[in-house]
């Protein structure tokens, strides 16, 4: 490799969208013997992106950081000593590839890329450890690959992995976001009827006609949680993606039936909520943080979006050098599934 050339990328200091640069930096000229250079051709954009650039995940990046986390790309260099992956072979990134398989340690969560003094993604060229690579789907294009790495991995822990969610079973998503609606679709492909919160009655119709969602409901009207006890026979929903904290999710624990898995990822709603323990006891509810997934993880998903040919929901591409504008669109969130960011063709 020229040891002059340089690639673009974009970088936050934490300090406000407005704030994110466009900058070159030189390229690696040589490889580790495990590393891997990709060619990035698409980025999606995840809720975390914006904390990190508006300074709420991880506070001031000094010196300042390549922003974002999810990545598909093209393999165009390996180290010696990589076997499992080859020039031209389209991947994806797992966006904690310290965490290779299964519970996740303090130090491997420092690993988490795009954030918190670690480099990320969003630039013409990545070096990554091999081990942190994914075939992708063959069947998906760049913008929709680079959507399983964050919104799809995290919807799958909460439905498949700490979810173990069977066909018959019922689900409550709550949202129209990128997890929510991968979380939908995941809940489809297992045979399990959803239940999905909106306050957008254009989205409520499209969850219904296009993702299978049995029913949606208004989560501003206080007795959602009746409404999902009357909608499943007064027995209340086996799974919950909960990805609003605070006051939801004493809702959604009111809104369970016996035995019921609870994953709980965003925090919307606020940091802090008030449950009622009794209840929490008596249908011996289960409440998992989900705090992204491992490597392995990533895998099996990949190769369950492969044998099903689920595709992802991409709203809006926006091509490299429209990357404020993507941040802006993603924080109005007008957004119905995942913002992308197209690097290369």
């Amino acid at each position: 490799m020229n040891r002059d050339r340089t690639v673009r990328c974009y970088t936050s200091d934490g300090q406000g969208i407005d704030r994110l640069r466009s900058e070159e930096r030189s390229a690696a000229s040589r490889l580790g013997p495990q590393e891997v250079r990709v060619a990035v051709h698409a980025v999606a954009l995840n809720y975390r992106d914006l904390l990190v650039a508006e300074g709420q995940y991880g506070g001031m990046q000094n010196p300042p950081i390549v922003t974002a986390s999810d990545m598909s790309g093209v393999v165009v260099e390996t180290g010696d000593d990589v076997r499992h992956l080859a020039v031209g072979d389209h991947v994806i990134n797992a966006p904690v590839p310290a965490w290779t398989d299964g519970t996740l340690r303090r130090e491997w969560s420092r690993s988490f890329v795009g954030g918190q003094g670690i480099d990320g993604v969003l630039a013409e060229e990545v070096i990554y450890p091999a081990h942190g690579l994914i075939i992708a789907p063959s069947h998906l294009s760049h913008p929709e690959a680079a959507t399983l790495v964050v919104a799809g991995l995290t919807a799958w822990a909460a439905v498949v992995t700490h979810g173990v969610a069977q066909p018959g079973e019922w689900a409550l998503v709550q949202g129209t976001g990128g997890v929510a609606i991968f979380a939908a679709q995941i809940a489809r492909m297992l045979g399990v009827r959803v239940i999905q919160t909106t306050s957008d009655s254009a989205k409520a119709k499209r969850l219904k006609e296009d993702f299978g969602v049995a029913q949606t409901l208004d989560y501003r009207n206080a007795d959602w949680p009746e409404k999902v006890r009357e909608l499943t026979e007064g027995k209340g929903v086996d799974v919950v993606v909960e990805l609003a904290g605070g006051r939801s999710l004493s809702q959604s624990v009111d809104a369970c039936n016996y035995g019921a898995r609870v994953g709980v990822i965003g925090v919307l709603d606020g940091l802090e909520s008030q449950l009622n323990v009794f209840s929490l006891i008596m249908r011996q509810v289960t409440l998992r943080g989900i705090y992204m997934e491992s490597v392995a993880e990533l895998g099996k998903f990949a190769r369950a979006v492969e044998a099903t040919g689920l595709i992802p929901l991409v709203d809006r591409v926006f091509s490299f050098t429209e990357a404020h504008a993507a941040y802006d669109y993603l924080k109005s969130q007008r957004h119905f599934g995942k913002v992308v960011i197209g690097v290369c063709d």
